[in-house]
């Protein structure tokens, strides 16, 4: 197949989804899919923004790619933001395919901040959520879902056909692995923004360490509180603040931790991190809250804690410390059921699956409309 894969962001921009996007490329390829990329090709600053709705520009570039290509597939991922849900269904007789990797396409709204009432910014948002779903569910042909949760929410939003997929993740080189219980690290890699619940992390492992627990908190990634979250930290030598890490960075982080969290506090769609903890054999402790909690119960291989509770993130953390056999349990637990379902190359199977029954469903709506027009 000739697949064109889709995004707002560049799959070298290191967060969740463009990690997905990466490994997603390479994987298809090994399988012998011709890959193309469209991502990062656009940015919506300043006044600009107002095209984050409805982007001509985008969607006419995308079609003159598309022509060159010829693809089979046009698999969307991240789109609903810079380059905005003008872009779905083009080509016309290319197959389109849409992962829903998070909640911003089911409530219109980034993270767990609801709009407030009476703001004119809150109703623009509200009104953009249901154009978005509104367009996906004309233009798609397969939603792509990360976690079961996920999927029973975009089937309820009325999308026709619905599949469910794992996260992609690379497998860490194998000599970097040693037992979690050899180190006293805890590592969090993510975005830095509210919904993830880093300030939550933060206050829970205060707690940790005054009650005299030796462990330090590695903290990965970069984003909108970034600035305030290292403020709220300035002083705290058991709180390491490693920015953006490339692959092999953050493969080695990995490989030392004793555990991952991911304390987020709103829906996630499949959080690649907790699928990269597994591989890595890193027990996780996340929040309870769709597509992450799903995962961990899944693998066998952590701890769930109720979003936004700092005493139970705290007890957890310290139940892990204090256990280091437990600790070493809980990682090769997931790892055995993270490289028979995870692996890019068990994972990629049901991508293409997907695939193959939108490029038969487009097959039959062109052929319909044919039928029509020539009626």
């Amino acid at each position: 197949m000739r697949v064109l894969l889709v995004n707002d962001r560049s799959a070298a921009a290191g967060s969740g989804v463009e990690v997905h996007l990466g490994v997603l490329a390479a994987a298809l390829e090994d399988a012998g899919d011709v890959v193309e990329l469209f991502a990062g090709e656009v940015a919506h600053r300043g006044p600009r923004g107002v095209l984050d709705i409805w982007d001509p520009w985008a969607r006419r570039d995308l079609r003159r790619m598309a022509a060159h290509f010829q693809p089979d597939v046009v698999h969307h991922h991240n789109v609903v933001r810079e380059l905005s849900v003008s872009v779905l269904g083009v080509p016309a007789e290319a197959a389109c395919v849409m992962s829903v990797h998070d909640v911003r396409l089911l409530t219109g709204a980034e993270g767990v901040r609801p709009p407030l009432a009476g703001r004119p910014l809150a109703a623009v948002k509200r009104a953009k959520g249901l154009l978005d779903r509104a367009v996906a569910r004309r233009a798609v042909d397969v939603a792509v879902a990360h976690s079961h949760a996920i999927a029973e929410q975009v089937r309820a939003l009325g999308f026709a056909d619905v599949r469910e997929a794992p996260p992609l993740a690379s497998l860490p080189p194998a000599g970097l692995l040693r037992p979690p219980s050899s180190t006293r690290e805890i590592l969090y890699a993510g975005r830095l923004s509210p919904e993830k619940g880093v300030s939550v992390l933060l206050d829970a492992f205060a707690r940790v360490s005054a009650s005299g627990r030796r462990a330090r908190l590695v903290i990965a990634g970069d984003g909108p509180d970034g600035d305030e979250l290292r403020a709220r930290a300035a002083g705290r030598a058991d709180v390491e603040f490693a920015g953006m890490l490339g692959r092999e960075e953050l493969d080695a982080r990995m490989a030392r931790a004793r555990a991952v969290v991911a304390p987020s506090l709103g829906a996630e769609g499949g959080p690649v991190v907790v699928v990269e903890a597994a591989l890595a054999g890193r027990p996780t402790i996340v929040s309870d809250v769709p597509g992450a909690a799903e995962l961990v119960v899944r693998h066998g291989n952590g701890i769930v804690v109720l979003p936004g509770d700092t005493v139970a993130l705290a007890d957890a953390i310290v139940q892990l410390l204090d256990d280091p056999a437990r600790a070493d349990r809980l990682g090769a637990a997931g790892r055995d059921a993270a490289v028979t379902r995870y692996s890019p190359a068990a994972a990629v199977a049901a991508v293409r699956a997907a695939y193959e029954d939108a490029i038969e469903r487009r097959r039959r709506r062109m052929h319909a409309r044919g039928v029509t027009a020539s009626g």
